[in-house]
């Protein structure tokens, strides 16, 4: 970062100062990086700079909506079990775990009343070809298939045939 900061101007340096929340300071210094690290500028590699930051952007406001989330311990505690059977549960895709460094943390929607949500395990399964960020994706957006509720939503109100089958839907037609 001191490199990044040493190379720019007092425009860009401007811009960092002037972001409002980590997402966009994050965005803003990702773009800072590009153009003071001399990064490509072909108009080719300039696009694909853009796209990978608008995929960083959605990753960081994904992760933004998710929570509150808790570390393994907690959901260890929650649920009565060991970390073991909770790295099993979620390579088994009945819990939806988000990387944070070396470890992963859990969005606490997914839990209720000291429980997995009803149904939850069947949904990831079914998107399981699927990174954790689309499952999560499909989980926290309004759908007109929901009538502009979110998929967590539903589950949690017991409507789970709904929702898998809105998950099929989005495996045969794509995201």
């Amino acid at each position: 970062m001191e490199r990044i900061l040493a190379s720019a101007d007092s425009k860009s340096i401007g811009s960092l100062q002037t972001t409002t929340n980590e997402v966009s300071f994050l965005m803003a210094a990702a773009r800072l990086a590009i153009e003071s690290l001399g990064v490509s500028q072909e108009v080719g590699d300039k696009e694909l700079h853009e796209a990978r930051l608008q995929g960083l952007s959605r990753i960081m406001k994904l992760r933004k909506a998710a929570e509150p989330v808790l570390e393994t311990g907690a959901v260890c505690s929650l649920l009565g079990v060991s970390r073991e059977t909770i790295r099993k549960k979620v390579d088994r895709r009945q819990l939806l775990a988000l990387p944070k460094g070396a470890d992963r943390v859990f969005p606490a929607f997914q839990f209720k009343e000291g429980d997995v949500v009803p149904g939850l395990p069947e949904v990831l399964d079914t998107l399981r070809e699927h990174s954790p960020f689309m499952a999560l994706s499909f989980l926290l957006s309004e759908s007109p298939s929901f009538g502009a509720k979110t998929a967590i939503e539903l589950l949690r109100s017991g409507e789970v045939d709904l929702v898998l089958a809105e998950a099929r839907g989005l495996l045969t037609h794509g995201s």
